[in-house]
């Protein structure tokens, strides 16, 4: 929900056990660059990780506060 804290560069492990409960989604490995083939790179075409911008207004607790009310529906 910040925008600008989205990395260019990062990877996962495909285990269906390595979701992160607590903060919604995959844990995920910051990369410095193209690592492997397993890296996910958003400067290619089809990749990016541009999308919305909708929570770079709200405040660090209110983004909390707007997850905790998502992880209820």
């Amino acid at each position: 929900m910040n925008s600008n804290s989205r990395p260019k560069y990062w990877s996962r492990t495909f285990d269906d056990a390595d979701i992160n409960s607590i903060d919604v989604g995959w844990n995920y490995m910051i990369q410095n660059s193209k690592f492997n083939k397993n890296t996910y790179d958003t400067t290619l075409k089809g990749y990016g990780n541009s999308g919305h911008t909708f929570g770079d207004s709200l405040t660090e607790n209110e983004r909390k506060a707007v997850i905790e009310y998502l992880k209820t529906l």
